[in-house]
């Protein structure tokens, strides 16, 4: 999990660090105040949710229980007007999840690669005129 987080959310897990703990994360990786990479460990997987590193990484996680309790009232309150009005149209459906941030990244990846494709392929049909 450390790992993961220094190679792909860094600048938010140094914010979240700094943030719950007062500890600050250096470009090589090092604290200060010194600590072990188990303690280090520790300290991120004790991170609470919807922190700046949670949030970045995506996913339930990404929300505070808070935020968990106020997406689950809505849909009921939701739910109970959609009910009360005859049960008419489509039912209502929960506020999605933050998608993770590897699923994220890859759909990125995906339409970036579908763009470049369309864009040679018109190049290509251009140089035939």
């Amino acid at each position: 999990m450390l790992a993961g987080a220094l190679d792909n959310h860094e600048g938010a897990l140094r914010a979240s660090l700094q943030a719950e703990y007062g500890i600050r994360l250096l470009r090589n990786g090092r604290t200060e105040p010194e600590r072990t990479p188990f303690e280090l460990g520790d300290l991120v997987a004790g991170l609470p949710h919807g922190c700046a590193l949670w949030r970045e990484a995506g996913g339930p996680i990404a929300l505070t229980d808070e935020a968990h309790l106020l997406r689950e009232a809505i849909f009921r309150l939701e739910l109970i007007d959609w009910h009360n009005a005859g049960s008419k149209g489509a039912a209502p459906k929960r506020i999605e999840l933050p998608k993770p941030a590897h699923e994220v990244r890859a759909a990125e990846a995906k339409t970036a690669t579908k763009a470049q494709r369309h864009a040679a392929r018109d190049a290509r049909r251009a140089s035939q005129k």
